[in-house]
């Protein structure tokens, strides 16, 4: 049986957060940031599924947004789980906790419970935490270790233009983050910031080869396609997760980039869903 074309980062919101985006916008400020105007780009569950069908994509990992109110996040784990329920063999859904909000352990439990996957995308900037705050982090961290809950955490690369969107969360701050908790599995969105290309030196390779995944979200916008390859030499398509940032971007452009590399039988099945097949146990 071959291997389902899994896409490992997509955005769904809830239908109030689609029909309020500039309310929702005043109160939640990255939101906004990167929802500004009447074209931005939104999605429900059913529409992710619709244009899952019309590009060939068997399986999609899910998010909503690292909103940095705690009810927001709830709001959105709850319409992950019932998405996961209408569609439980189409999608995955990872929640997203305020690790500040005392009660953000108890929300991980509550993400299980409800039949969530992980975590994501976890985004520092957004929710006003810090990489390096162990004290505020370790309650949050620790359930997900215990529930074997990977983090898909935003990234963004110290160098190159500026965006909505991007932060802080560069490559040296994603090592130290991956070196404290390494019994954390953790994806680097958008390639990590460029965090695998560093694997040319033994010690960052060792570490991307530990708790290390790197997903492939909006690099188009970023990187020539190359950038796959490099992935692949250095670290290993078994650690390059293809994800789309749908709605922002969709599958398809992905897939065709795929189609212009040098690939082998393993490092296609990898990168089409094998990788993320594994991390997951799908």
């Amino acid at each position: 049986m071959s291997t389902p074309v899994i896409d490992a980062h997509c955005h769904i919101l809830p239908d109030r957060v689609r029909a309020n985006l500039d309310e929702i916008s005043q109160v939640d400020a990255w939101f906004g940031r990167c929802h500004a105007g009447a074209s931005a780009a939104v999605a429900s569950a059913e529409e992710l599924v619709e244009a899952m069908d019309a590009s060939g994509v068997d399986r999609a990992v899910c998010f909503t947004w690292p909103f940095a109110d705690p009810a927001l996040c709830a709001e959105g784990n709850d319409y992950l789980a019932a998405a996961v329920a209408k569609f439980p063999t189409r999608l995955v859904g990872f929640g997203c906790v305020q690790p500040l909000d005392p009660g953000a352990a108890a929300e991980v439990q509550r993400c299980a419970r409800l039949g969530l996957r992980g975590l994501g995308e976890m985004n520092a900037d957004a929710q006003g935490w810090s990489l390096e705050d162990v004290v505020a982090l370790r309650p949050v961290v620790a359930e997900c270790i215990a529930l074997d809950f990977p983090w898909v955490l935003h990234c963004s690369e110290p160098v190159g233009h500026a965006y909505a969107g991007k932060g802080t969360a560069t490559p040296n701050r994603i090592a130290g983050f991956a070196e404290h908790y390494e019994q954390l599995r953790i994806v680097g969105a958008h390639l990590g910031g460029g965090l695998p290309f560093y694997a040319h030196m033994p010690e960052v390779r060792a570490l991307c080869r530990a708790n290390l995944w790197f997903d492939t979200a909006a690099v188009p916008f970023l990187y020539d396609a190359s950038a796959y390859r490099t992935v692949i030499d250095l670290d290993g398509a078994d650690r390059l997760l293809v994800g789309s940032d749908h709605p922002l971007l969709r599958a398809p452009r992905y897939l065709q980039q795929l189609e212009t590399l040098q690939l082998d039988a393993d490092e296609r099945t990898a990168l089409m869903g094998g990788s993320a097949a594994a991390l997951l146990g799908l």
